[in-house]
């Protein structure tokens, strides 16, 4: 112990000369490399532009020699490990983009030879094409789905449009009639010889699905290669995310892809209602809510599942005590269940024993207790008579309705109705939604809009409107126009992901 205390005061005392040591010394100054003329971030055309940049690099070293390498290397990679892929080896870069469309990072390193000290920068590749920013329109004409893309350079109102973008590149059209765009940043597609995150577009219609690269526009997977086993009936309602999970319900039956491990993009089979694989058949109508299960309502039993993805069975839905109606067998046809926020829904419900009986409910989803309230709507309320509806995601306590060919909205607090706007009466409407896109980062094409879609002839609108406290403005902002009918709209950009918009209506 006495040796252990006389090293310490030895130790300390070399320590204490050392600090009072006003000697003459010379100790190596650590380097410093410094690289200018390489900016944060960059937006490039992939096939069109190139990234040219000759760096300024300096050593606080005299008679510094450098070596230099360019890299770069894919960002939001799940399931595999990101790779760098050299450029070149010279200080000045002049590299054609040849990246598909997502997020790349690229590196650049300078080495002193004489010192061995590297220098690494990096900077956001945002590599984007003709086809990844603008509202895309799923439309049918003379029975066949196709789309069209109205361009943004801009801002959020169109400044140019493709039509028919699905059929030139893949040389064909989907069957059936247009319902459902969904767009996902982490659907997994084949790149090399691994399953990687793929920026991709759903196109669904009431007979046919597609998935394509929304860099491209290219096929990934039709209907059939979809799925593990291709579904006899080929019926598609949904297609949806939640709970690190995609969904797809086709002919009322639900498949699901647990993404949070390796997968192919492919949905599996059916999932069963219950232990007795039972007879079941779920609405188009269901509640998403980002990273938490999604619920949907089985028309056969009138009851609420809950889903998991990695699950092969639905989950069961409990009521609270305070609930208004039942989850289970509440003997309901569920005419619409729409997003109003992360912890609420608002659905209208019609009896199945006295048709005449229409409820509207507010719904606080729970797998464990959920609440639905019952607020009997009286058959004088145009609710009582609406055949659509939309509510306002994250805004006004509000739904919009259709009935005829007139747009109404209700005050989901107060209960008090409102004629918004009126379709001339040579169009029929074909949808209304609410849109948002509300990304920091992309501040010069946020929006708000309402969107109501309708048919004239042969052709559709889409006019997006503004609103103030509740109620649309006068006159729309603009007017989408093309051939067909307009079955959905969704607006793409670099920095959309997959839970950027409700899945829900």
């Amino acid at each position: 112990m006495k040796n252990k205390y006389l090293y310490i005061i030895l130790i300390a005392g070399v320590l204490s000369s050392c600090f009072k040591d006003k000697g003459n010394y010379v100790y190596t100054e650590h380097e410093e490399i410094t690289v200018t003329g390489i900016a944060a971030s960059y937006d490039k055309i992939s096939l069109v532009d190139k990234i040219t940049i000759d760096p300024t690099v300096t050593s606080n070293k005299p008679g510094a020699e450098f070596t230099y390498w360019w890299g770069l290397y894919e960002t939001s990679v799940q399931g595999a490990v990101p790779k760098v892929d050299t450029l070149v080896r010279t200080k000045a870069i002049d590299y054609l983009v040849v990246q598909p469309a997502k997020g790349w990072v690229l590196v650049f390193g300078a080495k002193n030879i004489k010192t061995g000290y590297t220098k690494i920068v990096t900077s956001n590749i945002n590599v984007i094409t003709q086809f990844t920013r603008g509202w895309y329109v799923a439309k049918t004409e003379a029975g066949k789905t196709d789309l069209d893309l109205y361009l943004t350079p801009t801002s959020a109102i169109p400044g140019g449009k493709m039509e028919n973008v699905f059929s030139m590149v893949n040389g064909k059209k989907l069957n059936g009639k247009a319902h459902t765009l969904r767009f996902y940043h982490d659907y997994k597609a084949l790149t090399g010889t691994s399953f990687l995150n793929t920026r991709s577009l759903f196109v669904v219609s009431d007979q046919d699905a597609s998935v394509v690269n929304i860099g491209t526009i290219k096929e990934i997977r039709d209907f059939n290669a979809l799925f593990y086993n291709a579904p006899a009936v080929k019926k598609p309602d949904i297609v949806s995310n939640g709970s690190a999970a995609f969904y797809f319900i086709n002919n009322g039956r639900l498949h699901s892809i647990y993404n949070m491990s390796a997968n192919s993009g492919q949905f599996g089979i059916q999932q069963m209602v219950n232990e007795y694989n039972g007879d079941y058949r779920l609405s188009k109508y269901f509640y998403s809510a980002g990273f938490y299960d999604p619920y949907f309502f089985d028309e056969l039993s009138s009851t609420f599942y809950s889903a998991g993805g990695a699950s092969l069975q639905l989950n069961n839905v409990n009521s609270a005590a305070t609930s208004k109606l039942p989850a289970k067998n509440n003997n309901k046809t569920l005419l619409y269940l729409g997003f109003k926020s992360t912890s609420a829904a608002f659905a209208v419900f019609q009896d199945k024993t006295n048709a005449n009986i229409k409820i509207l409910s507010a719904i606080t989803p729970s797998t464990s207790a959920m609440v639905i309230l019952a607020d009997t709507l009286a058959a004088t309320e145009k609710l009582y008579s609406a055949t659509m509806h939309t509510l306002f995601n994250g805004d006004e306590n509000m739904m919009y309705f259709v009935v005829g060919n007139q747009i109404w909205s209700r005050n989901l607090s107060n209960r008090f109705e409102q004629l918004q706007y009126t379709v001339p009466g040579d169009e029929t409407i074909s949808f209304i939604r609410h849109l948002k896109y509300t990304v920091s980062g992309d501040a010069a094409f946020n929006y708000n809009y309402v969107a109501i879609a309708s048919k004239k002839g042969d052709s559709y609108n889409i006019r997006m409107f503004t609103k103030t406290s509740g109620n649309l403005n006068p006159a729309p902002v603009f007017t989408i126009t093309g051939k067909g009918e307009a079955g959905d709209i969704i607006y793409i950009s670099p920095s959309v992901s997959g839970y950027t918009y409700p899945n829900t209506l």
